[in-house]
């Protein structure tokens, strides 16, 4: 009878250290090549991040922003943001500075949107902080150059309660007034007018601006309504004097005066205005103002005209949000 040999004991530990080896040289292997690949790729993985991740750093002018309202109000702005759209979002300055204004605002009612899709909005969305949704409206004019319009809104201050387009069955608007209600988080609700009226026929939509207010007051029963937009309510358009007789003190107040100019070119004229019902002023803080941005960034180092950004200035007001009686 033939008898086993016992296996030869370095034999053994001989292939167990080749096994660790091979084992140990494959882990060193996959190292070394993440590690090629992090100090030769690293910096374009790190620049294809998400720019709201990495937002970039703007260049101060010589003014500042209106600082972000305190805990009991809400600001709210209207911004003619000229030909808004695919082209515009290209211009990645022009959108920075567009972010860092925006992102200081509870509410931003923007008017020109144009775009046969609404992917740039959507992009434009992605940039801001999480905080913000937004309503956009129908695809509104007469003519194959059609525009909607768009609020933006602070979803940490404000609820969406409802949103309607005017129903213009007289055909006095090229596009149609947006309306959307809102209700903050303490007691002030409030009904949002967005406007962008036909230069050409600035004085005929002026007239039937009361009406719309009107329209929508019944619709959803809340008396507070704030208008804006760019109405287009000066220079060759319009008599801004005959304002004040379609919106009287005693039910108005008009925010936005003549004196003030909205427009960037070199031009002095107030087409954007600010217009709230007299049940909102106990609501109204007394802060408002233009914001001219051209003032607030160093545009030579951002290598862009303020123009590009757009040829109006966005207007403000403030509301307390705890003092509603209605």
């Amino acid at each position: 009878m033939t008898k086993k040999r016992k296996p030869d004991k370095r034999a053994v530990l001989s292939k167990k250290l080749s096994r660790s080896m091979r084992a140990f040289a494959a882990v060193f292997i996959v190292l070394a090549a993440l590690y090629y690949i992090w100090q030769n790729y690293g910096t374009a993985i790190a620049d294809s991040a998400d720019p709201v991740a990495a937002p970039t750093p703007l260049p101060a002018g010589n003014a500042a922003l209106p600082g972000d309202s305190e805990a009991g109000a809400i600001r709210i702005y209207s911004f003619n943001i000229q030909i808004f759209g695919a082209s515009k979002m290209k211009k990645a300055k022009v959108v920075d500075v567009l972010v860092d204004i925006i992102s200081h605002v509870d509410v931003v009612a923007v008017q020109e949107v144009r775009s046969a899709s609404d992917e740039p909005v959507q992009q434009f969305m992605r940039l801001l902080p999480a905080r913000y949704d937004y309503v956009l409206g129908p695809r509104e004019g007469r003519t194959a150059s059609k525009e909607q319009y768009w609020v933006i809104y602070n979803t940490e201050k404000l609820n969406v309660v409802d949103s309607a387009t005017y129903d213009d069955s007289d055909d006095r608007f090229q596009r149609d007034p947006l309306a959307v209600y809102f209700q903050t988080k303490d007691r002030f609700d409030f009904i949002l007018i967005d406007n962008h009226l036909q230069p050409s026929d600035a004085e005929r939509e002026i007239a039937a601006l009361p009406e719309v207010i009107r329209y929508f007051q019944r619709m959803w029963n809340e008396a507070d309504a704030l208008v804006v937009g760019d109405f287009n309510a000066d220079g060759s358009y319009y008599n801004e004097n005959n304002l004040a007789s379609v919106f009287p003190d005693s039910d108005y107040q008009l925010v936005i005066t003549n004196e003030y100019n909205t427009t960037v070119a070199e031009s002095d004229n107030t087409y954007d205005r600010f217009i709230i019902t007299a049940s909102s002023k106990e609501d109204f803080t007394g802060n408002f103002g233009v914001v001219y941005y051209d003032a607030m960034y160093d545009f030579s180092s951002l290598g862009i005209e303020p123009k590009e950004v757009s040829d109006h200035y966005p207007v403000w007001a403030e509301f307390y949000i705890d003092r509603d009686t209605d």
